[in-house]
């Protein structure tokens, strides 16, 4: 028979055990530990939102300009691929348009004009279109990192990612006489076209790269004028022209930035074979150039490490209470 005296211990011990302080202080633990692991799962979707929309700009600026050097590679495959004749008729047929629009009554607009910018002019759809794709050649601006494909027209969907020619200027073809106008975008959210145009100064150049040849262009002067002042935008007898357009100032975009250039030898910094191994402007984001961003991305993520650490450490200590 078991001894009365234990019975009664053992069921002190069990109502000790299962008193009402008892399991208030366990639900209080559970509760506790359940609201540090919702805290700890909030931090970590408030911080990676956090990541994600400061770094939208640069992310999607790079894949547009992976997408924009695909583009740029189609074209310079369809050049290879083509005889040297059909190359050659290629480039008369834009050398005799130039010669029209030279000899005829072209007028010249604004090219953020977007009623004006995509007039239905069919002979000019179909010069520089080797690859019917609308794309004419290719825009290397060293200097700024700028290597964008040059679209015909200057209309929201080109403007949006690349950059456009305006209509009734010459087509980027070069030869005397000619003044061709490329417009690109300040400020997008989603693309740098031409962001950096105003570091742009007198004796920087840059390359046109159409059917094949490199069209080089140093800079000769940049101005500020309102979007009708297009004088500057004339053909001048003579000549080998072409003008760089965008919109400033940053965010305000009252004004046009014009940053004119003739043709000049192609430097020898760019027939050197690194140049030529860096044809393609690297597309990854310049570190170096934003700082401010990746001191943000750095402590967001340290903030990250430092929360899921803290949690962890949290959930140690009260283990190690339970297990005393």
């Amino acid at each position: 028979m078991a001894n009365p005296k234990h019975m009664m211990a053992v069921l002190k011990a069990g109502e000790s055990n299962d008193s009402p302080a008892s399991l208030n202080a366990s639900d209080k633990g559970i509760e506790k530990k359940k609201r540090a692991r919702v805290w700890l799962i909030m931090s970590i979707i408030v911080l990676v939102a956090g990541v994600a929309l400061i770094s939208y700009p640069f992310v999607s600026n790079w894949l547009n300009q992976l997408t924009q050097n695909n583009v740029s590679a189609t074209q310079e495959n369809t050049v290879v691929t083509m005889s040297k004749t059909d190359l050659s008729s290629e480039k008369e047929r834009a050398i005799e348009f130039n010669k029209h629009l030279r000899d005829g009554a072209s007028r010249v607009i604004d090219p953020f004009d977007s009623k004006e910018s995509m007039p239905g002019v069919t002979e000019y759809k179909e010069v520089l279109n080797i690859a019917n794709d609308g794309v004419m050649g290719e825009l290397i601006i060293p200097k700024i990192s700028v290597n964008l494909p040059i679209y015909h027209f200057t209309t929201d969907d080109v403007l949006q990612h690349g950059v456009g020619h305006v209509v009734n200027t010459s087509v980027p073809i070069g030869g005397e006489s000619t003044h061709t106008v490329l417009a690109g975008h300040t400020g997008l959210p989603t693309a740098r076209i031409f962001d950096r145009l105003n570091e742009l100064q007198a004796g920087d150049w840059f390359i046109i790269h159409v059917l094949g040849e490199d069209h080089a262009y140093r800079v000769t002067s940049t101005e500020v004028v309102l979007p009708n002042q297009v004088d500057s935008l004339f053909i001048e007898p003579g000549k080998d022209q072409v003008t760089l357009v965008t919109c400033t100032p940053y965010g305000v975009n009252t004004h046009r930035l014009l940053v004119h250039a003739e043709r000049t030898d192609v430097p020898a910094e760019w027939n050197d074979q690194n140049e030529l191994t860096n044809r393609s402007i690297d597309s990854s984001v310049d570190m170096s150039r934003h700082p401010i961003l990746f001191s943000i991305l750095g402590i967001v993520c340290a903030g990250v490490v430092v929360s899921i650490a803290a949690f962890i450490a949290k959930r140690t200590k009260v283990f190690s209470k339970i297990k005393k």
